[in-house]
């Protein structure tokens, strides 16, 4: 068969499941736009949008753009469009896994296989059907990838162009990737291609000069050189929120920690208000309203700067006088990194509908041999002393497998480029497999440890292709002049 005729058939197999899993019920869900703190206020979006952008602080602006945009142009039938484009991405992700397998030498059969096997799994339909950046990072990650690969192939300034613009956008969509991310890529690509410097640096300029042009803005408003002030929120979650109740109470009393530690993350700004002072309005409604159209909190409101440095100060204090809260953080994030991508608590609308078809997905691919009713019952276990018994609540098999696939990945392209067995194109892929997995591995378990399964779902890609590097050397495959090629091609 073909190398196209493959692409068609992927396309194909995507739609059948795609209609398969409409048949059980499964819809898209884009209430998150209406109160998750992802998004700003829809009405803002809709009738204020730039103004609203500019001084977004608490997350970087390219999610608000494209929510912002969609909202604009579609107001009645947002949810409909929102659901197509994710499809468009879901197709993309399918044909970049393949495409990517297929440039590192694995056959095609068993690349067509472990696509298929990825895109029809329960996970990846429900984070396609669920309105948040995790599709549209996984797609990015994916561009980047399959543009970087064919840059080191043939050198184009386009491909270069694609890579970096694909890079620029993980920046302004999702805070894991900062301003060092870009520079050290960049870096990178410059010293590694000394021939096409110029072409690297060209490329990258616009991007990277956009980028400091956000870190400048919110630095001279915010005073947070950042694509994101979220970080004096995120203390909170990987110190106070690892107390119990009794620690909480004690270290308050002692005068450790404010009473707002023993405060919820996300409660409205009514409940912090004995402890600051509600700053002058500024005329600007992002700035100004604590509570959204939807009655949400808006976590943009300059009143949570104020929240912000107490959960700082609280967390600075947690770590000196007792940093166990921290090591409980890390020991809950990877826990939960190797949850199955199916097992998220805010699932409730379509998980109920597959939950039979996930449930066996979990236990014979992912090994996930007992399931909690929801991370709160996890935490009751743990509190039990129930520790050893808690590992058959994650994925067992995601917890041996995906550091044995870094683990053998790593050491392959260190040899391949050693024993020089490798071409350039394939080690460049390889590690920049690797460093995102890395990467976004440890910002994820170091510095938060709720939804660490979600975090790591963009990444699955990247596993499902070093996977079939592996299975494709372990089994001894001999594929010369079998070379990978694109639906274009």
């Amino acid at each position: 068969m073909r190398e196209r005729s493959l692409y068609t058939l992927l396309a194909m197999v995507f739609a059948v499941s795609r209609l398969g899993y409409y048949l059980l019920g499964v819809r898209f869900d884009a209430r998150p736009v209406l109160h998750y703190y992802q998004f700003a206020d829809p009405e803002l979006l809709k009738h204020r949008l730039f103004e609203s952008l500019y001084f977004l602080h608490v997350q970087p602006p390219g999610w608000n753009l494209y929510t912002g945009a969609v909202l604009k142009f579609f107001p009645n039938s947002y949810p409909e469009v929102f659901h197509l484009l994710y499809f468009l991405l879901g197709l993309g992700i399918c044909w970049s896994v393949y495409h990517l397998m297929r440039h590192l030498g694995v056959s095609r059969w068993l690349a067509f296989t472990l696509s298929v096997w990825f895109i029809v799994s329960p996970g990846v339909v429900l984070f396609e059907n669920y309105m948040l950046y995790e599709v549209l990072v996984a797609f990015l990650l994916l561009v980047a990838a399959v543009a970087l690969v064919h840059f080191v192939q043939d050198g184009g300034a386009l491909w270069a162009a694609i890579f970096f613009t694909a890079l620029f956008g993980l920046v302004l969509v999702r805070n894991f990737f900062h301003l060092a991310y870009f520079v050290a890529i960049v870096a990178a690509l410059a010293y590694l291609f000394p021939a096409r410097r110029r072409t690297v640096l060209l490329c990258a300029a616009l991007p990277l000069l956009a980028i400091v042009g956000l870190y400048a803005k919110n630095w001279i408003l915010f005073g947070s050189f950042s694509g994101s002030t979220w970080m004096g929120m995120n203390m909170d979650v990987i110190t106070a929120h690892q107390l119990t109740g009794a620690e909480a109470r004690e270290f308050v009393n002692r005068g450790v920690i404010s009473p707002v530690s023993l405060l919820d993350l996300g409660s409205p700004i009514a409940s912090y208000r004995p402890y600051i002072q509600m700053p002058a309005r500024t005329g600007i409604p992002i700035l100004d309203n604590c509570v959204t159209s939807t009655g949400s909190t808006n976590f943009n409101c300059t009143a949570f700067f104020q929240v912000q440095r107490i959960y700082t100060r609280d967390g600075l204090a947690l770590l000196r006088n007792y940093p166990v809260v921290y090591l409980r953080s890390v020991e809950a994030a990877w826990f939960s990194y190797f949850l199955p991508p199916g097992d998220f608590p805010f699932f409730d609308l379509n998980r109920p509908k597959i939950h039979a078809i996930d449930r066996l997905w979990n236990i014979v691919f992912f090994g996930q041999f007992k399931e909690a009713n929801d991370r709160k019952e996890l935490r009751r276990l743990a509190a039990r002393g129930e520790g050893t018994s808690l590992v058959l609540y994650t994925g067992v098999f995601l917890m041996i497998g995906l550091p044995a696939i870094w683990l053998w990945s790593t050491y392959y392209l260190v040899t391949g480029v050693r024993r020089k067995i490798l071409n350039p194109a394939a080690a460049i892929l390889i590690g920049f497999l690797l460093v995102n997995i890395t990467y976004v591995s440890a910002i994820a378990n170091f510095l938060s440890s709720f939804e660490n399964n979600r975090y790591r779902f963009p990444l699955d890609a990247f596993y499902v292709i070093l996977l079939g590097v592996a299975l494709s050397r372990w089994s001894g495959e001999k594929i010369s002049g079998d070379k990978g090629c694109s639906a274009l091609e």
